[in-house]
């Protein structure tokens, strides 16, 4: 379609013209519109009256009935019969004149394949675009270059924005345009929540510790000290009992401690001594494990909420960072509108950028969705039907 645009500019510019003489029909046609009192500074007007009263059903006479009152309309002479005996033969000459006319009207005649003067301003813009009708049918077009197409988009992508609002808009393109914010206040409030809920032995037991095993070994802990204490009294008794056989033994004979008797039973004595030692620093050993394990237990409860507390602020930071603005719609109700606008960052003007680059042109032709272009002087003007 390009090319072959461009090869028919070519051939129009290599092929003159031939400019068509003024025939009897013309001066026939332009009397009867003279005497009428149409108003011939108007073109709309002409061509009504030429199209639709005269119904000249002749396109190209039409046109140039329409051009030859417009410009001649001074040379009508009532009084003579050939009142219009004064036109030049070559007043068709100006026909296809495109001085005087803007660019964008000029390449809209040539995609209709009218004279430009039959192509009005419509007094109202598109977007940035500047709208004119066809004379002939009435039909609306919006036309400019690209860059002025590029800016009616990003107009258009805002309106399209505005009037439906954030809930519509797609989501495979919104989403590179919504950044979380700072959301540790939160995630903090919420946890804390959570954990406000949550029963002492629960928390507990979701940090990972067994409080009723934990008890448990202090009980243990505690029985093996009795016992211990139970066998050190037991030895203790053992080494009286010795004691007061070697203060008989001396009170007998005062040489008694030389005897092998004597020695055997001091080397008991001895044994039961280290026999107390061990265990009294076993009891001693297990006195600290108890220690230990009961402040333990009296902080357990708010070590396992600190503990719990920071897992819990990881992994809901970590669920939010996955899974995004869909985390407060899925799992707390809120609105797509009302979660970014609560937690996010929304880039709108870099979505409304984004939005008319990836929609079709085709948007701005309002009434059939179809885009045409011209090119005039080595620019592209593109062309979109709106009324």
């Amino acid at each position: 379609m390009k090319l072959y645009k461009i090869i028919q500019e070519q051939e129009e510019e290599e092929t003159p013209k031939e400019v068509r003489k003024i025939t009897p029909v013309h001066k026939r046609m332009l009397n009867a519109l003279s005497r009428m009192e149409i108003d011939y500074t108007d073109y709309s007007v002409i061509w009504n009256e030429v199209w639709n009263v005269f119904k000249i059903n002749d396109l190209k006479l039409a046109e140039e009935i329409t051009f030859l009152f417009y410009e001649f309309e001074d040379v009508f002479d009532e009084d003579e019969k050939d009142s219009y005996k004064d036109l030049p033969d070559d007043a068709l000459s100006g026909l296809n004149d495109m001085s005087g006319y803007d660019d964008e009207q000029i390449a809209l005649a040539k995609n209709l394949e009218l004279p430009p003067f039959l192509i009005g301003d419509n007094g109202y813009s598109h977007y940035d675009l500047t709208q004119y009708y066809d004379m002939t049918t009435n039909y609306v077009y919006a036309v400019g270059d690209s860059d002025k197409v590029l800016s009616s988009m990003v107009q258009w992508a805002q309106e399209y924005y505005d009037s439906n609002g954030i809930e519509y808009m797609d989501r495979y393109h919104l989403d590179d345009y919504i950044e979380i914010n700072d959301i540790s206040d939160f995630v903090e409030q919420e946890v804390d929540h959570i954990l406000d809920n949550m029963d002492d032995d629960d928390i507990i037991e979701e940090a990972g510790y067994d409080k009723d095993e934990m008890e448990d070994n202090l009980n243990s802990l505690n029985n093996k000290v009795v016992d211990i204490k139970d066998e050190m009294d037991t030895i203790e008794s053992e080494k009286d009992e010795l004691q007061e056989v070697l203060d008989e033994m001396e009170e007998e004979d005062e040489d008694a401690y030389e005897t092998e008797e004597y020695q055997k039973i001091v080397e008991e004595r001895n044994d039961l001594d280290s026999q107390w030692y061990e265990k009294d620093s076993e009891s001693d050993d297990l006195d600290d494990e108890i220690n230990e394990l009961e402040e333990e237990l009296y902080g357990l409860e708010e070590k396992a909420k600190d503990e719990l507390r920071d897992e819990k602020i990881e992994e809901l930071t970590s669920q939010i960072e996955d899974e995004g603005v869909d985390y407060f719609i899925d799992n707390l109700g809120y609105s797509l509108e009302s979660a970014i606008g609560s937690f996010c960052y929304f880039d709108e003007s870099g979505f409304v950028e984004n939005l008319a680059d990836v929609e079709d042109n085709e948007r701005l032709a309002t009434y059939d969705n179809d885009e045409d272009y011209e090119r005039l002087n080595g620019e592209d003007y593109y062309i979109y039907r709106t009324e």
